[in-house]
């Protein structure tokens, strides 16, 4: 067996890292959903994951580092033509 497909993984990282949230490991979770996005924007930069990623942007964050980083999250998902990520999971006022 060839294991599991890329299309478990990333949903698999994402639900681990809602998990470390919620065992108050904010920044662990932060940093397994940033490192799918640095290995495949293409294969792992969903709506769902930018979402959340942006969620516990603005959790983690102060106003302006928040924004900061939402919009470069953005910039990926622009420079990759992610065009199913609707604009509101940036969640960019």
């Amino acid at each position: 067996c060839g294991g599991p497909g890329p299309l478990l993984i990333a949903p698999c990282l994402n639900n681990l890292a809602l998990c470390a949230l919620y065992t108050c490991r904010m920044h662990h979770a932060v940093a397994m959903m940033e490192s799918l996005v640095r290995e495949g924007p293409t294969m792992f930069l969903t709506e769902r994951l930018a979402f959340n990623l942006c969620t516990l942007y603005e959790l983690g964050s102060d106003g302006p580092a928040s924004e900061r980083k939402k919009r470069v999250l953005q910039l990926v998902s622009k420079r990759f033509f992610l065009h199913d990520i609707a604009s509101e999971s940036f969640r960019i006022n």
